[in-house]
C-alpha cells in the first residue's frame, strides 16, 4: 500500500466566500497564512485537514476527498 498525504486549505475571505485549494505539504499553507495575517486578513475561519490516500486506489483519494468535507462540517 502507497500511503500519501495531502493537504486541504479552505480560505474563508472577509466577505464570507469560500476557497479550497489543494497542496502536497502543509508548510505551504502556513506560509500563506503567515503572509495573510501580515496584509491584515484574517485567518481564524480558515483550517488546513490532513487528508490521508493510497496512492495505488484513485477510489480510496475520492473517498478521502469526500470524508474531508464531513469532517470539516463536524
Amino acid at each position: 500500500m502507497a500511503d500519501r498525504v495531502i493537504y486541504k486549505y479552505t480560505r474563508i475571505g472577509d466577505s464570507g466566500d469560500e476557497t479550497i485549494e489543494y497542496a502536497p505539504t502543509k508548510i505551504y499553507f502556513e506560509k500563506q497564512q503567515k503572509e495573510d495575517i501580515e496584509m491584515g486578513f484574517r485567518i481564524d475561519e480558515d483550517s488546513i485537514v490532513e487528508i490521508n490516500f493510497n496512492a495505488n486506489d484513485m477510489e480510496s483519494l475520492c473517498d478521502a476527498l469526500n470524508n474531508s468535507d464531513v469532517e470539516e462540517d463536524e
